[in-house]
């Protein structure tokens, strides 16, 4: 199903991942402490077969992900909704935690990430849309990530994830519209 190899955090989120997708092969970054040699193996795969970037959705997560991208910035990325991969007991947040339907759809979701170019949206474009500096843009801007399968974030952030994923403004003004 996956020509790319899958990027994770844990050995837990490689064997839920494989509980699903049996034949899905994966990196482990081995948490947040990602080494120099892991960084190397996964621009190495990523040349090879591509990456795709399926980590936490929390702060150590977001910290892999941009380490990695400062490293190895042509790939996927799939993304978890926060409330999606929390544990039973409330505690714990991670790709190991989250239902197969979840993950599917964050599978089926890839953003990928391409060279900077030309901005696709700007600061005044978020702000003319109400995603930002506006009484309400809080609860637009999270509607919009949950339709964009991106994860919550302020009005700057979403801007820098929109120019970063390359998402057209129209598909924006789409889902929130």
């Amino acid at each position: 199903m996956f020509r790319e190899i899958v990027v994770v955090e844990g050995i837990h989120d490689q064997q839920k991942l494989q509980s699903i997708f049996p034949d899905i092969e994966c990196l482990l970054t081995n948490g947040s402490e990602i080494s120099e040699a892991t960084l190397r193996l996964i621009a190495r795969a990523n040349e090879t077969r591509g990456v795709i970037l399926f980590l936490d959705p929390d702060h150590p997560g977001r910290r892999i992900l941009n380490r990695i991208l400062e490293t190895v910035p042509r790939v996927k990325v799939a993304f978890l909704r926060k409330e999606n991969a929390i544990s039973k007991s409330g505690r714990k947040v991670g790709v190991e935690h989250a239902a197969e339907a979840d993950i599917r759809s964050a599978l089926s979701s890839l953003f990928e990430m391409s060279p900077a170019g030309a901005p696709m949206m700007t600061m005044a474009d978020a702000t003319a849309l109400g995603l930002a500096n506006r009484d309400h843009s809080a609860q637009l801007r999270k509607r919009a990530c949950e339709a964009l399968n991106l994860p919550p974030c302020n009005g700057k952030t979403f801007v820098r994830y929109a120019n970063m994923f390359r998402i057209p403004l129209a598909k924006i003004v789409e889902v929130i519209s």
